[in-house]
């Protein structure tokens, strides 16, 4: 296995993750997607003016929302990773964890939420679920050691994430793999 290209691919996988999380997390907040619709108003909108504008965006974000499949990867490889060679990404990482990710969202926020004490998944910083779906599927997918799991999960928050989000990950992130076991 070719270390740097597993990387490679674990950063397109996440950052897919993480546009993803966003565009659900975005359509379950009705005042975020007025503020997005509105943003260079200087008034508020009335309640309710603008409804046929928000389902519009609505559809539109839904359009992000699909699944991916090893071609739109490669798209989206060369829309935002266009620095890097092909050669130097794991195409097989991602064709096995970018596309069957949302056979574990519910297992994952479901586990989460037993874990977690003081919030649930859905209240997470979109980043912080991309972060426990990408772990959570390498590992149902790739079977990647738990150690190695835990150990870039916690490396790829204390990279991007808030302070706090290396602990947390890793206390829960810890508990749902050994539960697994």
């Amino acid at each position: 296995m070719n270390i740097r290209a597993r990387i490679n691919a674990r950063k397109i996988v996440l950052s897919y993750l993480y546009q993803h999380c966003f565009f659900v997390n975005l359509l379950k907040q009705d005042k975020m997607l007025t503020e997005s619709l509105f943003i260079d108003y200087i008034f508020k909108t009335d309640e309710g003016m603008y409804d046929e504008e928000k389902n519009k965006l609505k559809d539109q974000i839904k359009t992000h929302l699909v699944l991916y499949t090893p071609e739109d990867f490669k798209d989206f490889v060369d829309c935002f990773f266009d620095e890097r060679s092909l050669e130097d990404i794991d195409f097989d990482y991602i064709s096995k964890v970018g596309i069957n990710f949302t056979k574990y969202i519910d297992d994952i926020e479901t586990k989460v939420n037993q874990y977690a004490n003081t919030f649930q998944y859905t209240q997470m910083d979109p980043l912080d679920q991309a972060i426990f779906l990408l772990g959570y599927t390498e590992r149902k997918e790739l079977e990647t050691p738990k150690e190695v799991i835990l150990n870039e999960m916690i490396e790829i928050a204390k990279r991007y994430s808030d302070e706090g989000a290396p602990r947390l990950l890793n206390g829960i992130m810890h508990k749902i793999i050994n539960d697994e076991n």
